[in-house]
């Protein structure tokens, strides 16, 4: 476990050099599309010791293994595998005071369920409790959505507000929505982010608010995909933004380079320190679905699952992995009419569930399946017998293993870079990464924060 404090440095070539050596090792867990895992053999390279071991774990074991539970009597190799996820668990702070503050401000917010309001206190309360400076007279809500986290921010802290979002629509349901009272004070944008933004965006705050030159605060909810990483550059490059507080998320949805490249990514990774680790012959972990484990469900949700639970999912998982092993390159499925998962698995129930696409002169049209999908899908099912579900269920659980890892290495490679830039250019900063106390509610639990010192 390495601690990650505000006020140390971190040794983030050590980190990399360690994750990576780790993750190349063991990339064959993640390294592919999620329903492709039968069609790349991934099961066959299970090892029969790891199988043997968790065929003896209780449900509450098997709960506990990405939480950091090892048995004696487990073989080496997986023990071995075990300890070096607990070697690269990162420990950072947690935002914990959500509880005391909301006694004083909760209120139920009409249209928002529980996750989204439980993301929106936690990040606002972190703002007004901790972060913002105190001299900052404005903040700027990057992707601001339906408003709802600028509002709140006006509502606590009294300041002005600029949103700015790139869906029209949703900037139109806020304009309608505002009060007359608040919407001089919380204004909102239609535009689209980029890092060509930043001129326009101090143009808009002075056009609309009287307090020029601005004192800005950079925020952020939803800092999906690319977003963390223009809102980053903003914090380094624009004098007038004085801290960044944002919850980055979606980093699968991250734009590729280039389109033939699509494991080629323009904000993955940022840091040299990280890039010149992965030249060591270990850059294709870097890949969509290294990201998409990044911001999977974590361990804590895991940890709930009851044997039944984890029995449906193991059907669910493996009946998508059967389906897409069996089709063509022109081929795709949506499913059919959903009744109940059956415990049994033919040939017949899984055609029967999915239905047949393919690309004929340029559409996509339905089409019966053939004796050679049959052919196929029944080699499938006699390979793995009964024993499917279960080993699907196992790459599951091997992958919450590696989720936080991944995602560790995607947050501080984003934190070492913006380190790297301030300190070439002698910007004195503050930083902190912390986690919401409730991760099981919300995938989305970490609060990404610096201010500039002066």
């Amino acid at each position: 476990m390495v601690p990650f404090i505000e006020t140390d440095p971190f040794d983030y070539e050590e980190y990399f050099s360690i994750a990576a050596q780790f993750l190349y090792k063991y990339q064959w867990i993640f390294c592919y599309n999620n329903t492709k895992f039968i069609r790349c053999g991934v099961l066959e390279q299970l090892p029969r010791e790891w199988i043997t071991d968790l065929d003896t774990t209780s449900n509450e074991e098997f709960n506990d293994i990405p939480l950091g539970f090892i048995k004696d009597t487990w073989c080496d190799s997986f023990r071995d595998f075990l300890r070096q996820v607990k070697r690269l668990h990162v420990q950072y702070d947690t935002h914990d005071n959500i509880e005391q503050h909301n006694n004083r401000h909760k209120q139920k917010r009409k249209g928002i369920n529980a996750k989204k309001a439980y993301e929106i206190d936690n990040l606002c309360s972190f703002i007004e409790l901790d972060q913002l400076p105190k001299d900052a007279t404005l903040y700027i809500d990057f992707g601001s959505g339906l408003g709802y986290l600028s509002e709140l921010i006006h509502e606590r802290c009294g300041a002005n507000v600029l949103g700015i979002e790139g869906n029209a629509t949703l900037v139109q349901s806020c304009n309608v929505r505002s009060s007359v009272n608040a919407r001089k004070a919380v204004q909102y944008c239609h535009h689209y982010i980029t890092d060509d933004s930043f001129g326009f965006i101090e143009q808009q705050c002075s056009d609309r608010f009287d307090n020029h030159p601005h004192r800005a605060a950079v925020v952020g909810l939803h800092a999906c995909a690319d977003l963390s990483i223009t809102a980053i550059n903003c914090f380094l490059q624009c004098t007038w933004v004085k801290s960044l507080t944002i919850m980055p998320c979606c980093y699968h949805r991250m734009k590729p380079l280039d389109e033939k490249a699509p494991n080629v990514f323009q904000n993955f990774p940022l840091s040299q320190e990280l890039r010149t680790i992965l030249l060591d012959g270990k850059r294709e972990i870097i890949c969509k679905s290294f990201l998409r484990l990044g911001c999977q469900q974590t361990s804590a949700r895991w940890k709930t699952l009851t044997v039944d639970q984890h029995l449906q999912h193991g059907r669910i998982m493996f009946r998508r992995g059967l389906i897409d092993a069996v089709l063509d390159q022109d081929e795709s499925v949506r499913i059919g009419k959903l009744g109940p998962t059956l415990e049994e698995i033919t040939v017949k129930n899984m055609l029967e569930q999915f239905k047949l696409l393919k690309q004929l002169d340029g559409s996509t049209r339905e089409c019966p399946w053939t004796d050679h999908h049959k052919d196929r899908m029944s080699a499938l099912l006699q390979k793995y017998g009964p024993d499917g579900p279960k080993l699907s269920e196992y790459l599951e659980c091997l992958q919450t293993c590696l989720q936080s890892i991944c995602e560790n290495v995607i947050l501080l490679d984003r934190m070492c870079y913006m380190e790297s830039v301030a300190n070439r250019s002698s910007l004195k900063m503050r930083r902190k990464l912390v986690r919401l106390p409730d991760d099981g509610l919300s995938p989305r639990c970490f609060i990404f924060y610096a201010s500039k010192d002066e």
